[in-house]
Order: structure tokens, then sequence, then C-alpha cells
């Protein structure tokens, strides 16, 4: 029995006064007053109010989950333990159920003199004594249609809410449900604190005192206390999930998302997503019992759904089907960069950021990220491998999903050593994707050499050095100058400038035998006020020099926008 439809849902009436009896009753999730469940059901995009709720109460579809009464109408009951915290409410719930004055408004008759507005002439302490369970906004998706079509009816004492008369499956399920926000109820205490599958979430008292509960916690007893199989947890929990499924506008894609965050995150839905969540909560806490039950051999272990089958559990809230990055890429929002742009030196370090600002280029961290190399070539085939590699999850068919992204490696270093021809340019890109092919051979994953090949890009600049890419030797003088004063006239500075420029040596030749050195950072600030001119010039003029600088971040944007929405995938190796 695993479908919602072999399951009676005129199943045997429960009262809720049994939920008070079980061990830890509404310490994690206190019960709601009247003002208090309207504002919850406002947060759930229904408007109602307290004549709305005494309606739904006197026909029969929405009763209080407890009354508290001021004389002794039924048997004591101890609501244990009495050592955890709990608010006021839960105080005079407590005071009034150990003396017998509580009562189930679900099977007691309706009274129709139960005040749920505060009499003109109450005490400012007053309380109604009406108490609803957190499970009963279940109902609020069935009740929705119901409400809209409220009136307003005049009589002798002013005006009354009437709603239509509910239909029978109407009916039925709202018995149905009260039933259920019963055993929610009950159940909430052993297995909500665990309804996060990283965390356990206990409140009003420690983890400690709660573990020796829950091992004290034994489902069969409460199958039979409850008449609550789990066969029917199974068959409600899908329901629920098939409802959450059809009501929650987020759709799957943001509907993962949600289902990830925690508890207090959640809080912050609203509307028919928040009714979504509400249950999927409610079904969590069901699978968790009977998952207990299961591990107790007390049921079969739940099914194990094939790949790609549509099936309600795919959905519960502990499912993780995919990791959060893979989720997040679905969106087209991994936090990994897209691009990672490789740059030499301090001067690069200093301008680049600068740089993409002033170029009106976003600087959203998971398009574009720097890594300065300061130089330091060696390493750069390990750097660069650890950038792009993805990280590699299930093989589907011809393709490999991926749980990080590949990270596309755009370098941008000097024309020196072995990047000062395109041969050898060819041979360090061809070192970087060997080894990240060798990289995802570690995990056991081979990829069409097609799909490595986008990964690196590379760019030289057209003078020896960065520095000389980007500025005339008067410019470079002037910012030396007011750094590094050493006795050398403007025109000997600019001479010996020029001389290493056509001598294809850095710009740091210059000042080697200097007592007094500039660092290139502060070079870079220096320099900056001429190439923001630069950059100015060429956005309000397209005749003016593009600095090459902005054509490397213009590259690298492009290269992270074209890929920011690409299927998170890799092509299989086809076969020798």
């Amino acid at each position: 029995m695993t479908t919602a439809e072999k399951v009676d849902v005129t199943s045997v009436p429960r009262t809720s006064l049994s939920a008070l009896e079980q061990p830890w009753a509404f310490t994690q999730e206190r019960p709601l007053g009247t003002s208090e469940f309207i504002r919850e059901a406002k947060r759930r995009g229904l408007n109602l109010d307290l004549a709305g709720l005494r309606e739904l109460y006197r026909t029969g579809i929405l009763a209080p989950f407890i009354e508290i009464m001021s004389r002794q109408v039924g048997e004591p009951i101890e609501m244990l333990p009495d050592t955890v915290g709990y608010s006021s409410l839960v105080a005079s719930l407590r005071h009034a159920a150990r003396k017998g004055c509580v009562r189930d408004p679900g099977i007691a008759p309706y009274r129709r003199h139960t005040h749920f507005k505060q009499p003109r002439n109450a005490s400012h302490y007053w309380e109604n004594g009406l108490l609803y369970s957190r499970y009963q906004l279940l109902l609020l998706s069935d009740i929705e249609a119901l409400w809209t079509r409220r009136r307003l009816v005049r009589n002798s004492g002013g005006s009354v809410v009437r709603i239509p008369k509910a239909s029978a499956s109407l009916v039925n399920r709202a018995h149905h449900l009260r039933n259920l926000s019963i055993v929610l109820s009950a159940l909430e205490a052993r297995y909500l604190p665990k309804i996060e599958p990283e965390w356990i979430r206990v409140r009003n008292s420690e983890i400690e005192d709660w573990e020796q509960y829950r091992k004290s916690f034994d489902p069969a007893e409460f199958a039979d206390a409850f008449n609550y199989p789990p066969e029917h947890a199974q068959a409600d929990a899908e329901q629920l999930l098939r409802r959450a499924e059809y009501i929650d506008p987020l759709g799957p894609d943001w509907g993962s998302l949600a289902r990830r965050a925690p508890n207090r995150a959640r809080d912050k839905l609203s509307g028919a997503a928040l009714r979504a969540m509400d249950c999927r909560e409610a079904a969590e806490i069901l699978l968790l019992y009977y998952e207990d039950m299961a591990s107790r051999g007390g049921a079969e272990p739940l099914p194990t759904i094939p790949p790609f089958e549509p099936d309600p559990l795919r959905a519960r809230l502990s499912a993780r089907r995919q990791s959060l990055d893979e989720d997040l890429q679905s969106l087209g929002l991994s936090p990994h960069p897209r691009v990672v742009l490789i740059i030499e030196g301090e001067t690069e370090e200093e301008l680049f950021p600068l740089a993409r600002g002033r170029s009106g280029l976003s600087d959203a961290p998971e398009l574009v990220r720097f890594l300065t190399l300061r130089g330091i070539k060696g390493d750069l085939t390990k750097v660069a491998a650890l950038a792009a590699t993805p990280l590699v999850g299930e093989r589907h068919g011809d393709t490999w999903s991926l749980i990080k992204p590949p990270t596309i490696l755009l370098i941008a270093v000097d024309p020196e050593e072995s990047y000062s021809n395109p041969v050898g340019i060819a041979n360090e890109r061809g070192k970087i994707i060997k080894e990240v092919a060798r990289v995802l051979a570690a995990q056991g994953v081979t990829v069409h050499p097609d799909d490595l090949e986008e990964l690196v890009h590379v760019r030289t600049w057209d003078e020896r050095c960065f520095e000389f890419a980007h500025f005339d030797n008067d410019e470079l003088a002037d910012a030396v100058i007011r750094l590094a004063p050493n006795g050398l006239t403007r025109e000997d500075l600019i001479k010996d400038i020029e001389k290493k420029r056509v001598g294809w040596l850095n710009i740091d030749k210059v000042w080697e035998k200097w007592k007094t050195q500039p660092s290139k950072r502060a070079l870079g600030r220096e320099l900056w006020p001429v190439l923001a001119a630069k950059i100015d010039d060429r956005r309000t003029d397209h005749s003016a020099p593009m600095p090459p600088i902005v054509d490397v971040l213009i590259e690298a944007d492009q290269l992270a926008r074209r890929w920011q929405y690409r299927s998170p995938v890799l092509r299989a190796a086809s076969a020798p």
C-alpha cells in the first residue's frame, strides 16, 4: 500500500487530547491562539478574521485544536516534561490540562456562545482559550475557494459571516487533515528537530535531553496508540508532496533551493510558496516516522526511485538528488567564477580591477575573478588546472553532469620566455589542458577533447611588458619621477625608458641600479589617472585607441556571459 488512494481518508477519528499526552508535546512548535492563527493564515495568502474562524468552526470545517475551559471537563493530563522551557500560552495549557480543564472542539458539540472576540467588559488579561495546531494551516489551500465566496448576513446582533455549504469531498478532506494534524502534533517533538538532514535543531531544551527522549520513543507503540500504521504515513506524505508541487509557485528549480534552506530561512516565504513548504515539512515528519519504523522491521524500506522517473518522494525536504552547486547551476547562479583572468604582476593587480569598473563592466565575482601570478610562470600549469578543472558528477548517456562547473582561463601575460611566440603559447596551452585532463582522469572521467580546448585562452601584450603596452615614455617618466626622483632629468629618463623599450626589456630595468626604487603597485596607482583618461576617451569616442587592458577585460566578460547559462555538462570522450 503506497498511494494515497489506497488509504481510507475517513479513518478512525482521533482526539487532540491524545496529542497532549505525548511526552514533549508542543515543545518545538507551540500552539497558536486565534490572533496568531489569523496572522499565519494571512502570511499564507488567506485573509481570515475572527468572524470567519467562528464560521469555519460552526460549519465543522476548521474547529480549534484545543479549548481551555474554566471548569473540569475530563480526566487530568500531565504534559511532560515539566523542565522544558515553554511560552506563557503553553504554560496555561499545561496548567489547564493538569486540572482536566481542556476539551477537543473537533468532537465536542459546537457551542454557540463560544467567544472568539473579547467581550466588552472583559479583563485586559482575557483569553478565549481557543488554540490551534500549526498543522491545521495545511487546510488553507482547500478552503481558499470557499472563503472567497463568503458573505455578510445581518441579524439582530449585527452581522455575521456565512460561507457556502461545503462539498462532501471538502468535508472529508477537512476531517482527514484534522486527524493528520493530531498525528503531526504528536510526532513533531520526535522528528521535527531532524527535519534538516545536516542538523539537529532542538528548541526550548538541551540536545542531550532530547536525545534521551528520542531513544525512549517507540514508533510501533505510537502506531498502535494512534491507529496510524506506517503505510498511512507514506500515503499521507506522498499526497502532501503532490499538493506542494501543485501549489508551489516557485517551480522545481527555484523550489529545490527553497527546500535546501534552513527552517529559519523558509520562514521568509509567503503565500502559496509558504503553504507548499508547510506541506513538505509535514510530509518529512511522516516520512521520518516511516523510516524509523522501517529501520526496526515494522515496514518495508521506501522504494528506490529510478533515475528520471517522476515520484513525489523526489521533492521531499531531505532529498538531495543534486549538489547545491548543481541546483545553482540550473538557474545560472553558480558561485564559482565563469572566468579566471590570470594576470602577471603588481601593476596589473592594481589596474585591472580599476579598469574593469571604469569600463562599465560588471564586477560580479561569479563572472570574472583575478588571479595574480606575480611573475611566477613556472607554477602556472598546476595553478591553472586547479582553477579550471570541473568537479564531475554522474554520467548520463554521452554527457557528464557537473557538481562544479568548468572555469574558463584567460591568461594575460608579458610576451617573454615560452610566451614569446605562437609555438610556445600553443605548448603552454597544451600543458594546461593535459593537466586538466589528468585531474579529470583522477575522477575517473574522460571528456571530449573539444570541450577541454575551450577552457584555456592566452593573450600577450604587443610590447615587452604591460607598462610599455599601455603608456608612452613621457607618461612613464612623469610617474617614475614622482615616485623615485634620482637626479636624472626628465629628458634623460625618457631616453633611458625608450632605450629599454627598444631593447625589448622590462620597465623595471630602468631603476634596477637606483638606490630608491619605485614599487610596481605604487607605479600602477600613479599611472591610473592616465589610464582612466584613455578609457574615458574610448568610451566617448570610438575612434580613440582601445587600451589593451580593456580589450582583455571585454573578452573576459564576453566569455563569462557566454558560459553563464551554458548547460552544466561535459561530453564524454568517444570510445577508441
